[in-house]
């Protein structure tokens, strides 16, 4: 062999092993306990709202309890909502309130770690496991709150959602998930969860990623500026608890709604032709699971009014899942 293609070969090796040998992202440990709150209604009001007026938000952005008949009283049903990435409650509003309204139960309004912030803040403490613990705050409210949880979660939120009813199945009534992070539909984007991912990330997009929305409505509500380690803190949450075994102990009933229409017209942000294989693992009957494609929202984020062309097909395919297969709605 000449002597180039050798040169070539050892070139390739030692960019091979350098790769390899780089930095590693260092793998999340997602706790399995409930965090302590106060019991008493009003305290937990008051501290969550402490718990807002110190970060500095945008307006509208803050994490609340919207009580039924705006009446501090625990409901029989409780809704939390999860919103996903670089989002807002304004991502599932106003089916996720009208739901709420419908069942007569009290609804929490989560706001996940590091979202809503003003920048330069924005994201900047989000991880996966900061994430996570805004997501158990989130159940523990909803407990608090109501006698049984049904959670609503768009995209991330229903990373975060299905981590929840796989850890505590005692606790979680029933799942509606609203175009769920499964998988990322990003090209490539299992370069940023792999060797060098925060620094690949930061060569490519910079040290921050800016995000265009056609309403102006939206910069309200979705995070606009944020930096760019974010991206690679994302995929980190969802590789490492989308997995099968993970799905397998799904144990409530869940409704999943997506928009499809045709190969072309699809949700683009998230991998939905995985969701049949999903369903088809959770430990459910099949009268408890739904999947269900949605022509008309023509957007990832069906129950927000900012995006979708039609929430009200969202509101009714999710109350006739609770009258038909969960006989909770007369």
């Amino acid at each position: 062999m000449k002597k180039r293609y050798w040169t070539i070969i050892l070139v390739l090796l030692i960019l091979l092993v350098t790769y390899f040998s780089g930095p590693r992202i260092p793998i999340p440990v997602y706790s399995n306990e409930l965090p302590e709150l106060p019991t008493d209604l009003t305290e937990l009001e008051n501290l969550i709202r402490s718990q807002e007026n110190r970060e500095p938000l945008r307006k509208d952005n803050e994490a609340r309890i919207i009580w039924h008949h705006d009446t501090a009283k625990v409901t029989p049903y409780s809704i939390v909502y999860l919103h996903g990435f670089a989002g807002s409650y304004r991502d599932g509003y106003p089916v996720n309130v009208q739901v709420a309204d419908s069942l007569g139960a009290n609804i929490f309004l989560f706001r996940m770690a590091g979202h809503g912030l003003i920048p330069p803040a924005s994201l900047e403490n989000f991880s996966p496991t900061s994430a996570w613990e805004s997501a158990l705050e989130a159940l523990k409210i909803g407990k608090t709150i109501g006698k049984k949880v049904i959670i609503i979660s768009t995209s991330t939120g229903g990373t975060l959602a299905l981590k929840l009813a796989q850890t505590f199945p005692e606790s979680v009534y029933a799942l509606i998930n609203l175009s769920p992070n499964i998988e990322d539909n990003m090209k490539a984007a299992f370069l940023l969860n792999s060797p060098w991912g925060y620094e690949i990330t930061q060569l490519f997009i910079g040290d921050y990623r800016k995000i265009a929305h056609e309403s102006t409505l939206a910069t309200q509500y979705w995070d606009t500026v944020y930096t760019s380690k974010a991206l690679v803190d994302l995929q980190v949450l969802v590789s490492t608890t989308m997995k099968e075994e993970l799905f397998k102990q799904i144990q409530c009933p869940v409704l999943t709604l997506y928009y499809y229409e045709n190969i072309l017209d699809k949700d683009q942000h998230v991998e939905i032709n995985r969701y049949p294989e999903i369903h088809q693992l959770f430990s459910i009957p099949d009268s408890l699971n739904q999947l269900t494609p949605l022509q008309t929202p023509k957007t990832h984020f069906l129950g927000s009014d900012i995006k979708s062309k039609d929430t009200e097909v969202v509101l009714q395919e999710i109350l006739k899942f609770f009258k038909d297969k969960l006989s909770i709605l007369n």
